[in-house]
């Protein structure tokens, strides 16, 4: 039994080990190319194209240049094509975004007539008239605003202004555009699950194509070789604490980034938001609307929201970094094992070359595809699952040889006393 057991974790150890390259691997190509940016930005487009079908193409570009405003981006990049994904922002907020659709109709911010026809467009969809967002813009042109300020909130420009079927047609769009946004951050947040799915199955087939990973042949070798799988499951509790480092979830990262950002708030924003808690299931949006609804009466909330982006952007790089720290821990006691995760001198795991002898290893090869792809948590959790119910069945084992040693001893005939034993 024992034996079946330590054949499963050493098995598991090692795919464990692997799927943490992809892992890393993954989050380092999101953040590299902007996943969470570029899918933000058609979510917004298809929201555009939704609220206002006339747009058409256009929706895109008008997206594009709201998140890559002053308003709701930061990045110090230029716009140039190779590189502007990058400077899409990679959240967003109702108000802001209804804020840079208006500012952009009323001509408050430079841009395209293009632009600023399909800006009117959208908002005439929300329900709101030509004539009033013309006159609104007015209005607006006269208030004093510092020209290094933040953009005010929607509900900032309604109050603005005195007239009330003005503030009643914004009003009301700001309620239909936020409905509609709700609805594109769920969309957005499933294409960004979806692709960073896709990511993991092709680097999975990468990494089980470049490592020569056969399934069958690693069952076997784990199953036959006594010493090598004593010595992977004798490192597999020190690996697990490792990859459980480097498996930070979502919902921790964003505890620690709302610490950290809470932590060097002032008392008066402490007390705002002393009431949130960061569920398992929040993702970044959701926390951050939660903060906006808890900030309503705090003047400066527009910079606070900015500052706690920042510091959960500074959470996910500083993550990153520890999780690549955590594996390379956990490949120095991977190595300990024996085991040969890369083949050395170039040369493949089936002949002289890497390409040579893949006759008969193609289908468990690409069976380690699909064990791969199911991703790191997995692994990690079968490893803890199989390691816990190896205990337990070494503690019966060895209770129930005690108990038959007990049974054993009392059974015995007792040794007759030296005065009969013969001289």
């Amino acid at each position: 039994m024992l034996d079946s057991l330590d054949t499963l974790i050493a098995f598991v150890l090692i795919m464990l080990v692997v799927s943490l390259v992809i892992t890393i691997a993954v989050q380092m190509t999101s953040a590299a190319l902007n996943l969470r940016g570029l899918n933000l930005l058609n979510g917004l487009s298809s929201t555009f194209a939704a609220i206002a079908p006339d747009l058409k193409q256009n929706t895109k570009d008008l997206a594009r240049f709201i998140l890559n405003g002053p308003i709701l981006s930061d990045s110090f990049l230029p716009n140039w094509p190779v590189i502007r994904w990058w400077r899409h922002s990679s959240a967003i907020r109702t108000d802001e975004v209804f804020d840079a659709i208006h500012r952009i109709a009323s001509g408050r911010r430079p841009a395209s007539s293009t632009l600023k026809e399909s800006a009117q467009t959208l908002l005439v969809a929300l329900g709101m008239d030509e004539k009033i967002i013309s006159g609104a813009a007015a209005k607006l042109h006269s208030l004093q605003e510092p020209a290094k300020s933040v953009a005010g909130t929607a509900s900032a420009a309604v109050q603005s202004l005195s007239d009330e079927k003005v503030r009643a047609q914004v009003q009301a769009a700001y309620q239909k555009f936020q409905y509609w946004t709700n609805i594109c951050q769920e969309r957005v947040q499933q294409w960004f699950t979806m692709h960073t799915r896709i990511a993991t199955i092709f680097f999975a087939l990468v990494f089980a194509s470049w490592l020569q990973l056969d399934t069958v042949d690693i069952f076997k070798l784990v199953s036959s070789n006594r010493a090598l799988r004593d010595k992977l499951v004798a490192q597999s509790t020190v690996i697990a604490s490792q990859a459980e480092k480097a498996l930070g979830d979502s919902p921790n990262i964003l505890q620690e980034a709302f610490d950290a950002w809470r932590d060097q708030s002032d008392e008066k924003v402490k007390a705002a938001v002393a009431l949130i808690k960061v569920g398992p299931n929040d993702t970044r949006e959701k926390l951050t609307g939660r903060i906006e609804q808890a900030l309503e009466s705090v003047s400066n909330k527009g910079a606070l929201l900015k500052s706690f982006n920042d510091t959960v952007d500074k959470t996910v790089t500083d993550t990153l970094k520890k999780q690549a720290s955590n594996y390379a821990v956990a490949k120095a006691d991977f190595d300990n094992t024996g085991f040969e995760l890369f083949p050395k001198n170039n040369r493949g795991r089936w002949g002289n070359r890497w390409y040579q002898g893949w006759e008969g290893h193609f289908w468990g090869v690409l069976f380690s595809v699909g064990l791969l792809s199911l991703g790191a948590p997995f692994w990690y959790n079968a490893l803890k699952s199989l390691s816990s119910l190896r205990s337990t069945v070494a503690q019966n084992i060895s209770n129930e040889q005690k108990q038959a040693q007990k049974q054993t001893g009392r059974g015995s005939p007792s040794e007759p006393p030296p005065t009969v034993l013969p001289s």
